[in-house]
Formats: C-alpha cells, sequence, structure tokens
C-alpha cells in the first residue's frame, strides 16, 4: 500500500494512526480506555489501580469458552475467548490467578452461560475455572496433553544419545567404534520429527530411518508406540463408538502399560495425567479443545509483527481489542 501511494512506510503509519484511524476520536470520547481492576490494601482499606483490562465484551461470552496465556510485547496477557465464534471476551494483562480472577469476576451473571471452558493444565487457570465457573465442565486441552506425552519419547531419544555420546573415545582420532556411535548419533537426529508423527505421515526413507533406529534402540519403540497407544485413546471419533466406561477402562490400560515398561521419562507424565484424570476425560464429554484460541494467538502474533509491533503500546492493543473483539 505504502508503495502503491509513493509513501514510506512510517509516513503512512502516522497517518494512519493519528488521522485516518478512529484512534483518537476513541480516545477523546472515552470509547477506548482499558478498564482498570482495582486493589485494595487490605491494611489501610485504600484502593489503588491494578491491571489493565484492554477487552471487556459480555456479548461474547458464550456457551464454549477457551482461557489462555499470550505474551505481547515483554507482558504476559490472559485472553477469554469464545471457542465457537473466535471472538475475544476479556483481555487483562495479567497471568496471575487472583487478578485473572478478579478480570473474570466482573461478568457477573453472564458468567452462567458457560457450560465447558478449555485450558492447558497451568495450575492458575485450572484455580480460576473452578473458583469463578464451578458450574462449567474444565477440559483439559488435548494438544497440551499430548505435547507432554511427546516430550517424554524425545526424552528418551536424549537419553539414548547422552549414553552413546558418553562412550566416545576422547583423542582426535576416532576408532571403529567411535564411527559406530557417530552414525547412531546421526540416525537419532534423523528420528526427532519423525517421533512425533504417525508412522502413515513418514516417507519411504523415513520409515527406513525408523525401522533402523528401533532396532537398534529398543526402548525409543517402546516409548513411541506408547504415545501413539495414547494418542490412539485421544482420537475424537472415540466420542462416537465407545462409552464413557470403554474409554476409562482403556485410559487405566495404558497406565498399566507405562508401568511395565519401567520407563523413568514417563513417570512424570503418567502422574500428570492421573492427576488431572476427569479433566482430560471430559474431552470426550464436550469434544473442546483450545485449537480456536491458540489460533487467536497466532492471528495476533502477525498482526503486531505487520504493524511496527509493540513501540506503540496503546495504539496496538486498541487495534487488537477492535479486529478480534
Amino acid at each position: 500500500m505504502a508503495r502503491i501511494f509513493s509513501l514510506k512506510p512510517k509516513t503512512l503509519y502516522h497517518w494512519y494512526r493519528n488521522y485516518l484511524s478512529a484512534y483518537n476520536p476513541d480516545k477523546d470520547s472515552g470509547v477506548w480506555h482499558p478498564k482498570y481492576l482495582e486493589n485494595i490494601d487490605m491494611e489501610t482499606g485504600e484502593i489503588t489501580k491494578g491491571k489493565p483490562l484492554y477487552v471487556f465484551k459480555p456479548e461474547n461470552i458464550g456457551e464454549r469458552m477457551s482461557i489462555d496465556d499470550k505474551a505481547i510485547g515483554h507482558e504476559g496477557f490472559t485472553i477469554l475467548s469464545n471457542a465457537d465464534t473466535g471472538k475475544i471476551a476479556m483481555m487483562v494483562e495479567s497471568c496471575k490467578s487472583a487478578e485473572v480472577g478478579d478480570a473474570i469476576s466482573q461478568f457477573g451473571t453472564d458468567l452462567q452461560k458457560v457450560k465447558n471452558i478449555s485450558c492447558d493444565m497451568a495450575a492458575s487457570y485450572l484455580l480460576v475455572c473452578s473458583e469463578e465457573l464451578p458450574q462449567a465442565k474444565v477440559v483439559i486441552d488435548k494438544f497440551h496433553v499430548m505435547q507432554y506425552v511427546y516430550d517424554a519419547v524425545l526424552d528418551v531419544r536424549r537419553r539414548i544419545k547422552k549414553e552413546l555420546s558418553s562412550n566416545l573415545s576422547k583423542g582426535k582420532v576416532k576408532t571403529q567404534q567411535d564411527k559406530a556411535i557417530l552414525f547412531q548419533l546421526d540416525l537419532l537426529r534423523q528420528t526427532r520429527y519423525r517421533l512425533t508423527q504417525s508412522p502413515h505421515k513418514w516417507s519411504d526413507a523415513g520409515k527406513e530411518v525408523m525401522d533402523s533406529a528401533f532396532c537398534n534402540h529398543p526402548q525409543l519403540k517402546t516409548a513411541y508406540d506408547l504415545a501413539q497407544a495414547f494418542k490412539k485413546w485421544y482420537a475424537i471419533e472415540n466420542i462416537y463408538i465407545k462409552n464413557s466406561q470403554t474409554i476409562t477402562a482403556d485410559l487405566h490400560r495404558w497406565y498399566y502399560n507405562v508401568n511395565d515398561t519401567k520407563l523413568d521419562e514417563f513417570r512424570s507424565v503418567l502422574k500428570m495425567i492421573r492427576k488431572h484424570e476427569n479433566e482430560i476425560l471430559n474431552f470426550f464429554i464436550c469434544g473442546q479443545t483450545n485449537a480456536k484460541a491458540e489460533r487467536i494467538n497466532g492471528k495476533i502474533n502477525r498482526f503486531i509483527s505487520n504493524n511496527y509491533g509493540m513501540k506503540d503500546k496503546d495504539f496496538a492493543l486498541y487495534r487488537t481489542a477492535l479486529y478480534f473483539s
């Protein structure tokens, strides 16, 4: 656009911000002014200005909501969005449970509309959901859970690489054993992304790499098979072909299989899934993920990068609020 009008990008930005957009009129009329939370000093009772609430749209509250964190500039934000419409209902400059809870409580009776809310496993968001939305089913995002499982597989790969590297000789001259170890290390390097994919996505060359790696490192195959079994259990089609008792029984069978392998890397994963079992199983009741919330995060990233970043924070957040709520 700047080239069409023979204008420098900064010049066009200046004219858009100050004259073409409604930013200054909205500021003057009070249409754009972040709402601030209140902080109360428990000793003196003094009320001070708290964190800014850049988006507060009760009309965007619906039956299915998502809550997620977002880094904008150097600050952390919490975004509450409608999982059906993709519109932001709330954006507050905080990720602390007390402050996020205060912000959500501002919606009052509108919160009664919410039947399901999805989030990651952050303790702060789980606490907020249980306190502010007790009537809603909390669904831990499927993709965050799968990431934990895949990280355990990659941790097994990392351990194997470390063990191999420790057996390399210290001298400059490479022995036959060193060459064999280096070959295995290169092979493991090629498995990095394939370990997070289903087998049908591998190319013929990829299948050869994985078959060779699994043949030489059985523990890696065991870890990969556990991840794929969990992914199969997590498939959305199971909502329609299995009842809740069968789904729960299948999950407990997976627990047993994990314990049977005695892979240390899966212990923390197993502990985490057991701790949040009810919220994970709610996926099969609600069928909801944080996918739209993640897409909003990606769109905000592109939007801000295409508009000169966060040099003018208030204007950037004004436009973000305007476009995404």
